[in-house]
């Protein structure tokens, strides 16, 4: 049990841990699982021990957890290095003690001792984030008709695998440039990384060629790459279960829109002046006023953290 008198340092995690680091984010957030988190640090090929925060009880046990993901970001055309917070767990007997305050604060010290431009991370505990600097961003979606589309011309749709990631990932730099938090993805990245968390991927072709991709979760769009012309016929391979569609805002359709929808769980961490279209941005209130009024933020899915 927890000793309010114990001081409670904050470590980084040693490889020899690992095991027991995975079990501890297992046993906290027990719908997710163990293999999650093993599957989230060994297949990312950005993973450093030196980001994982941990504080071990009296007896060595790991009690409580942060951790950093090295990232970078699209940021208007440019490229930011961005840290990813997650895993942050702690043992349930342990809570209450300020100890995430703790590696949250180690986490920050480090992003900003590392050059890290920014922050990110998704919570629905606001102000317990809020006091490290952290803001509520946006990210806008909206409801459109599932149905299928008679207007569809008959087109080359087929599944994709890993073996198309080469194709994906040039259509990928080309569209995501410009869309503000887009996860810039390294060959490695795809190759580990995406290999494990792309979900129902399908392409459009043309004359054989890879022109456009889709990926979705039931009838969430969680990814949509191609040419704006092309977002109508690949919508047409979702087979909606209630006639709704859920894809981002920016997402040009003639499919009827039923609704918009606006979601704040994401929060992030300006450390350094970003610069967006010629604007420049010093400080995380000045930066989410702008996303906000700008479009907010894209981020696919299987990116997360």
């Amino acid at each position: 049990m927890s000793n309010k008198n114990y001081d409670y340092p904050v470590e980084i995690l040693s490889p020899n841990d690992f095991d027991e680091w995975v079990e501890h984010c297992g046993s906290v957030f027990e719908n997710t699982g163990t293999e999650y988190f093993r599957r989230h640090f060994v297949a990312d090929p950005h993973k450093d021990y030196n980001s994982v925060f941990v504080i071990k009880n009296e007896d060595g046990k790991i009690i409580s957890t942060v951790r950093v993901f090295h990232r970078q970001v699209y940021l208007g055309g440019n490229i930011y290095k961005m840290g990813g917070i997650g895993e942050v767990s702690t043992n349930t007997n342990y809570r209450r003690l300020g100890l995430s305050y703790k590696l949250l604060a180690a986490a920050s010290d480090y992003m900003k001792k590392n050059d890290f431009d920014l922050s990110m991370l998704g919570t629905g505990y606001f102000s317990h984030y809020a006091k490290h600097g952290f803001i509520q961003i946006n990210r806008y979606s909206k409801i459109v008709v599932g149905y299928d589309d008679p207007g569809v011309p008959p087109s080359d749709i087929r599944p994709l695998n890993s073996e198309n990631f080469h194709d994906m990932a040039m259509l990928y730099n080309k569209y995501c440039v410009n869309l503000n938090c887009c996860i810039v993805r390294t060959k490695e990245y795809w190759q580990s990384w995406c290999k494990g968390e792309i979900a129902n991927p399908y392409g459009l072709f043309r004359d054989n060629k890879l022109v456009g991709y889709i990926c979705f979760d039931g009838n969430w769009v969680s990814e949509i790459i191609a040419d704006e012309n092309d977002y109508d016929i690949l919508l047409s391979i979702i087979k909606s279960d209630d006639g709704k569609l859920n894809v981002p805002k920016f997402i040009k359709t003639n499919r009827e829109v039923m609704g918009e929808e606006t979601a704040n769980g994401t929060m992030i961490c300006v450390y350094k002046p970003i610069e967006i279209n010629g604007v420049m941005l010093r400080d995380t209130a000045s930066a989410v006023e702008y996303l906000n009024n700008n479009g907010g933020y894209i981020f696919w899915r299987q990116d997360g953290f």
